[in-house]
């Protein structure tokens, strides 16, 4: 009976749900400021025609390093469109200027990292600001990128 109890356990531990990677959300301010952060994320010739997302991917300890990608796609469209995120690349800072206003699926992803993903919703002269902050996947051994000795396994997770 204990042998099967401690496998039990084993198991209840294994398909505990782990902590998931979130996504904040900030509009600040009135929409078509012409001072301050906004008014340099949306420049006046697109103020009154686009919206902008913008944001930065953090992991749960606080470095910026992951890497991965970011998307954006339109709800209900087939495409989306996909920037790398880099440790070097601004910070692990992203920005998808002259959007179209209507509703959007923000997305994140990185090597060793559960994906986040949100439903934004895109107005005209509005800045969407996103912080990402990525939980590791329990069991991924992700190694820096400038430690591996192993060439191609160097950007993601050490195989098991």
């Amino acid at each position: 009976m204990p042998r099967h109890a401690l496998l039990c356990c084993a198991l209840l531990l294994a398909c505990a749900p782990a902590t998931r990677s979130t996504m904040r959300l900030e509009s600040h301010g009135y929409p078509l400021q012409t001072t301050g952060p906004d008014a340099v994320a949306l420049p006046v010739e697109e103020r009154y025609r686009y919206g902008v997302v913008l944001g930065s991917v953090v992991t749960v300890a606080g470095k910026r390093g992951c890497n991965g990608e970011v998307w954006l796609q339109p709800l209900g469209a087939p495409v989306r469109d996909v920037r790398s995120i880099a440790a070097a690349r601004l910070h692990n800072m992203f920005r998808f200027p002259q959007l179209l206003p209507g509703r959007y699926e923000l997305g994140v992803r990185c090597f060793g990292f559960q994906p986040v993903r949100e439903k934004v919703q895109v107005r005209i002269g509005h800045v969407l600001r996103a912080v990402v902050t990525m939980n590791p996947i329990p069991g991924a051994a992700v190694i820096p990128r400038e430690r591996s000795d192993r060439g191609t396994f160097s950007a993601g997770i050490e195989p098991g």
